[in-house]
């Protein structure tokens, strides 16, 4: 078998025990998942599993690290000023990203255990905030920033999963929309 079969079969492999793993977390909680479910989900064998991962927890750090890693991509091509005053381009990304593979993210949106992934990506949204933006430090340090950083991040995460539950029926270009409008006239403070 040639080098590019093999990477395709690699990708696919992984692919389908992600998925797997997925599905189980909408029946139950992560620490009860075992390999055996998952390979017997993706009809693969055990040493399959184990080539391409350690353990459940490397899983589930692999789909995090993936996850986080294009948030802060996202984060990285937003300047403050434009964040503030525009934050509607990030919103269609993230919006975009996630329409990507819709069916994956709402199993994991719906999963049970998501909840600390969600914490995850909220405190990192804020962090990134507070510490790794070009926002002046003196606005860094104000109390309404940081606690206006986190209402952003937790109401921008809620109104996600509640659209991934099938608790509202606007599009996330409507839901990307209406964000942007409370985000920027609530940061005239900010101005």
């Amino acid at each position: 078998m040639g080098k590019k079969a093999e990477y395709k079969n690699a990708i696919r492999s992984r692919r389908m025990i992600r998925q797997a793993f997925i599905e189980l977390m909408q029946e139950k909680d992560i620490e009860k998942i075992t390999v055996t479910e998952i390979i017997t989900r993706a009809d693969l064998n055990r040493g399959t599993f184990y080539a391409h991962y350690q353990d459940i927890i490397a899983v589930i750090e692999e789909i995090e690290n993936e996850i986080i890693s294009k948030m802060l991509e996202f984060l990285g091509e937003v300047h403050y000023e434009h964040f503030f005053q525009n934050p509607l381009p990030l919103l269609l990304k993230v919006s975009s990203y996630l329409e990507s593979d819709w069916e994956f993210f709402r199993i994991l949106m719906n999963a049970k255990g998501s909840e600390q992934f969600i914490a995850k990506l909220k405190s990192i949204f804020v962090s990134y905030m507070i510490t790794d933006s070009d926002i002046p430090d003196s606005l860094k340090t104000t109390t309404e920033f940081i606690i206006q950083s986190h209402f952003f991040a937790g109401g921008i995460a809620n109104l996600y999963q509640k659209w991934f539950r099938g608790e509202l029926i606007y599009s996330f270009d409507e839901l990307s929309l209406a964000v942007s409008k409370i985000i920027k006239s609530s940061s005239d403070s900010f101005s």
